[in-house]
């Protein structure tokens, strides 16, 4: 009995020892407790919506230029490592936009930027800045100009701030006329894949109205060229509509080239017979062209019931107009793409 009385007292003093420990603080889990305690505290005092913070974080993207040393590459060093400050430092709208654009630009073998936008400048050795002036500042937007000097010349940085993931982050880099970078991308993207908007109702402009520029050009393409001359008794036209290329013509004949990867045109030839041609300069798009037409649903162009039918070779498809009766009249074949030269050609055989 005396034994276990005397294990009740050890426990209550256990108990009052741990009590006492914690109104003095010096538990070491107290102790240790302290500075987690102490940094939750300072992250939730920072107003993060406050033209001082807005301030100072747009610095931070900036200091490296404070102290610039570079690596052996040419690379800047931020803190000891290299930082890619766009996906570091920009909202991610506007990271999912560029990459999609420098996707394009690699496989065109093109820069898509060829000046840096956060100095504004190609050498940026001389570069110095200055965080100026914040308007339209909102709970999740916000302008801010920096002021920057580079080369002697004073000039302004414009960025659009978005807050997102706790924090602000550049959202777009603005020219002079309030238009961005952002947009520039979308046009780049759409320049560049229009060759996947093209489909067998663009065609159908062409094919129909070759001879009435305004309703032609609605496919997207513009014409380029017109050649008519007389041949004995027949008269001989030539309608070349395209984009992204340059036509040239020379006593009578002509020679297109295409000014980006992905330019293509279109050909109407009428002499003694009707003719057209799809030209492309990448024998993927020539493909990607031909099969999503082949796949085509029926739809009305102009008041036409369009379908396509496929031909039992494989290698081309008739694009016919289904008639009140049910019946079908066929107003042109398109063959399977071939090489031609330097591009690669889709026969387009006109039923007249």
């Amino acid at each position: 009995m005396k034994q276990v009385m005397m294990f009740i007292a050890a426990v209550v003093v256990v108990l009052m020892m741990s009590a006492c420990g914690g109104k003095t603080g010096k538990s070491a889990s107290d102790t240790d407790s302290v500075p987690a305690d102490s940094v939750v505290m300072e992250e939730a005092s920072i107003d993060k919506h406050t033209e001082d913070y807005l301030r100072e974080r747009v610095d931070s993207f900036y200091s490296v230029y404070k102290n610039p040393k570079y690596e052996k590459s040419g690379h800047r060093i931020y803190n000891g490592k290299f930082v890619n400050r766009d996906s570091a430092y920009c909202s991610k709208s506007y990271q999912d936009l560029m990459a999609k654009a420098e996707e394009i630009a690699e496989e065109n073998e093109e820069p898509l930027l060829d000046y840096d936008h956060w100095t504004n400048s190609q050498d940026d050795n001389n570069f110095t800045y200055e965080v100026g002036k914040i308007s339209n500042m909102t709970d999740s937007t916000a302008v801010v100009k920096v002021k920057a000097k580079n080369a002697g010349k004073p000039y302004t940085i414009t960025l659009n701030m978005r807050f997102e993931r706790g924090d602000w982050y550049v959202d777009d880099f603005l020219s002079d006329d309030g238009t961005g970078e952002k947009k520039y991308f979308e046009n780049y993207i759409k320049d560049n894949s229009f060759y996947q908007q093209f489909s067998l109702k663009e065609l159908l402009y062409l094919t129909q109205h070759y001879d009435e520029s305004p309703i032609a050009e609605k496919s997207g393409l513009a014409l380029a060229h017109h050649h008519s001359e007389q041949s004995g008794e027949v008269d001989c036209d030539e309608y070349i509509y395209g984009r992204d290329i340059m036509v040239s013509s020379k006593n009578g004949t002509y020679d297109v080239t295409n000014v980006r990867p992905h330019g293509f045109y279109f050909v109407m030839s009428l002499d003694t017979s009707t003719n057209g041609y799809l030209y492309f300069m990448n024998m993927l798009d020539a493909t990607d062209f031909y099969e999503r037409a082949i796949k085509t649903k029926p739809f009305t162009f102009e008041n036409m019931h369009i379908t396509v039918k496929k031909e039992s070779d494989g290698k081309s498809f008739l694009v016919q107009e289904i008639m009140r009766d049910k019946t079908a009249s066929t107003m042109f074949a398109v063959h399977s793409p071939e090489r031609d030269g330097d591009h690669y050609k889709i026969y387009i055989e006109i039923y007249v």
